[in-house]
């Protein structure tokens, strides 16, 4: 009898463990954020064809321009995806020494780049730079041209645990669905909330005076989807994409009317309200974007850890994205003068800033990972040698 059951028990454990071995496999790893910041990072390089190829200088008519204004309000998401992001990421840091830390990679990184962007500048584009013009630069975040958005992150880097204070002293969800609701009333929506076809005469039906406040109505987005998120279910992804498609479609043909009607500028580009990212078309666009993609799952851990390296590199890689940029369309402009020509040379010419820029931004990243970890290491062994 023992002879028999041993075997059985044997199995029995065997069999449990393949059962347990294969729900592991089948485990889910949501690789959503990741998703997001990588589109968000593409975004913003084909937002910036837009502005280099000199489309906003360009008449619009009905024979040019329409489907242009969907591409590039669709490309205008890009700095708000990051910033709803930001939120989503940081709901739970709290007030420490530790968390003013983590401010030293984007400092790092902000000045390393801006050193290789001045070079850039001053050995190809010949730009006459002086020790007074670098210390400007970069405590004006000219230095790496598109360092604007640095300032904008140590802003809300340095607020983020009192707004998340303040979040979660609120003890109900419909407290919470108030807040969002009156920030993003007060920073976006009042905006573009006008009655009146004039412009000249329009009336604004909300207050708008903390209208540049807008990048804390995303983190709060980001910080309340986070708390809330919606199921992952078929008829949610549809309403977020017909929300998106309404937003898309509303902005731009707004845009495209506004446009031909700017006699004086020569039917170039106009946008009375909406030529900003705290635009509500563009917060509903950017917020139905991101509930599209922030749950996406990867079985795969290998792509799951290459999705999060290159996600990781998305900030180095916008900064030195003004660098490929140059090179880029300086070729492209040269060879073609006409500019809604150049527009069929978009796809390439933003895959590779797009890449060159990511390996760059890898590339970077890596090193500052390498760096960061022989310190700490440095650090932990003195530690340990004291005790």
């Amino acid at each position: 009898m023992e002879a028999y059951l041993e075997p059985a028990a044997e199995e029995k454990t065997r069999i449990r463990k393949k059962k347990k071995h294969r729900k592991k496999a089948v485990t889910k790893r949501f690789a959503g954020i990741d998703i997001v910041k990588i589109a968000a990072c593409f975004l913003v390089i084909a937002v910036h064809f837009f502005l280099h190829s000199g489309f906003y200088t360009t008449p619009i008519s009905s024979e040019f321009g329409l489907p242009h204004i969907f591409m590039r309000y669709i490309a205008f998401n890009c700095v708000p995806l990051f910033m709803i992001t930001t939120g989503y990421l940081m709901k739970n840091k709290t007030l420490s020494a530790h968390y003013y830390l983590g401010i030293l990679r984007v400092l790092i990184l902000y000045l390393v780049i801006s050193a290789i962007c001045l070079t850039f500048n001053r050995i190809v584009i010949k730009e006459q730079i002086t020790p007074w013009g670098v210390l400007r630069g970069i405590l004006m975040y000219t230095a790496a041209q598109y360092g604007w958005y640095v300032e904008y992150y140590f802003s809300i880097f340095f607020i983020i645990p009192f707004l998340n204070a303040g979040y979660h002293a609120l003890q109900t969800r419909r407290d919470k669905t108030i807040l969002l609701i009156t920030v993003i009333l007060l920073t976006m929506v009042s905006q573009g909330l006008y009655i009146g076809t004039e412009f000249a005469t329009q009336i604004k039906l909300l207050p708008g005076y903390f209208a540049r406040c807008y990048p804390i109505a995303y983190y709060l987005i980001g910080v309340y989807i986070r708390d809330y998120p919606p199921k992952r279910r078929v008829l949610p992804k549809c309403i977020e994409l017909v929300l998106f498609l309404a937003g898309l479609i509303w902005i731009s043909l707004t845009t495209y009317h506004q446009t031909l009607l700017n006699v004086d500028g020569g039917f170039t580009w106009q946008s009375w309200h909406f030529e900003d990212y705290a635009a509500w078309p563009v917060a509903l666009m950017s917020t139905m974007m991101f509930l599209l993609m922030f749950d996406i799952p990867c079985k795969n851990r290998v792509i799951a850890k290459i999705l999060q390296r290159i996600s990781n590199a998305t900030f180095a890689a916008y900064l030195i994205s003004y660098v490929y940029d140059c090179i880029f369309y300086g070729r492209l402009n040269a060879k073609v003068p006409d500019i809604p020509a150049r527009f069929a040379y978009a796809p390439a010419t933003v895959i590779c800033v797009f890449s060159c820029s990511i390996i760059t931004g890898l590339i970077l990243q890596g090193i500052y990972d390498f760096c960061a970890k022989r310190i700490q290491r440095h650090f932990a062994r003195r530690a340990q040698q004291k005790n």
